[in-house]
């Protein structure tokens, strides 16, 4: 599925998501939420994995009180090094708006990570996020592309990955 990067949404700057700044800066703020709890999309693909390691899934959602499931004590994912986190978590800080443009999320501009020092280009910081969504092929060439270029441009994305982004996000707005 041909989709459109937007460059100028790619640029947005955010600090590293390393665990030193996430256990003692930000305590894995973008893993909850401060009114509704945490909405963690888990595609009916991964609902028998993610069951496996102790969710609770309910209409597509991953059942969570303020904070994602998998969140330990000292704000890490116990997932992540695993490689089993769902594609709604991982893809998270992006998502498709009805242009079918690439977009980093609008919730992602109100954690403490976008208004840090030290900050890097969305697209270097979520990179694990375009590997997922993309292909680690195509993700190293949309970064060579916002690397020199400033402008918008359309790449492939796996149709699998598209309809992923799109269901996910119905289901968040309860549309499915």
């Amino acid at each position: 599925m041909l989709v459109k990067i937007s460059s100028k949404s790619a640029k947005l700057s955010f600090h590293e998501c390393t665990p030193e700044y996430i256990k003692t800066v930000c305590k894995g703020k973008c893993c909850e939420s401060s009114k509704h709890g945490t909405i963690i999309t888990i595609h009916p693909s991964e609902e028998e994995r993610i069951t496996k390691y102790g969710g609770i899934i309910k209409h597509g959602l991953l059942q969570t009180e303020g904070k994602c499931t998998f969140k330990t004590a000292d704000c890490l994912c116990s997932l992540h090094l695993s490689g089993e986190k769902p594609f709604g978590c991982v893809a998270s800080p992006f998502t498709l708006n009805n242009n079918n443009t690439l977009i980093v999320r609008n919730r992602y501009k109100l954690l403490k990570c976008y208004k840090e020092t030290d900050k890097k280009p969305a697209y270097i910081v979520f990179r694990a996020s375009l590997n997922k969504i993309f292909g680690n092929e195509t993700a190293s060439l949309i970064c060579g592309i916002l690397d020199k270029h400033d402008y918008d441009f359309r790449v492939n994305m796996p149709n699998e990955s598209h309809e992923m982004l799109i269901k996910n996000d119905k289901i968040k707005k309860g549309a499915l």
